[in-house]
């Protein structure tokens, strides 16, 4: 949490967390879109933490970041199609997956990024499903807009909760 903290303040709070397993062979290929897509928030500190659960590399998919992508802030992002509603994702014409570095890693690294990272990943051609787990941080001054998990609070793992105007402090009661 020291080290969150150095990217985003005294106060953290975790967001959620969420298990991404990607399957082998037919595998899950990713778009590059922004984190801020799924779970709008107002500002940019917040930050993705990934646990890599299993070795990853360009056969299985590993993820892929498009260099200083993240000081261009929110980017609108597709989310119709003709067919209808679909995953948000940028433009494929205009954010392409070979332009980007990738991140390979060994089991146990923790990659860090901004929610406005554009990032994705290729497709797993491997016999064996690439399992990490991602979590969510950021400064609970920043409000969520829109997304998964709006208006729910996260747990605070660093630093408090700032109490927002007009609103009373809970009340203390003695301790028998």
């Amino acid at each position: 949490t020291a080290s969150l903290g150095d990217l985003l303040g005294p106060n953290v709070e975790l967001h959620h967390t969420t298990l991404h397993m990607k399957p082998p062979q037919t595998g899950h290929p990713f778009p590059l879109h922004q984190d801020n897509a799924f779970y709008e928030h107002t500002d940019g500190r917040y930050i993705d933490v990934l646990v890599h659960l299993d070795d990853t590399c360009h056969e299985n998919g590993e993820i892929r970041f498009l260099a200083g992508s993240h000081k261009d802030g929110y980017l609108p992002h597709i989310t119709q199609t003709p067919e209808g509603e679909c995953t948000p994702h940028l433009s494929t014409e205009d954010y392409r997956l070979e332009d980007t570095v990738a991140v390979p890693a060994k089991r146990g690294d923790v990659v860090l990024f901004n929610i406005f990272t554009v990032h994705g990943s290729y497709i797993n051609q491997t016999n064996a499903v690439r399992r990490l787990v991602r979590c969510g941080f950021r400064d609970p001054a920043n409000p969520q807009i829109s997304g998964q998990s709006v208006g729910r609070p996260g747990l605070m793992v660093r630093g408090m909760r700032p109490r927002g105007v007009g609103q009373m402090p809970f009340p203390q009661e003695a301790i028998a």
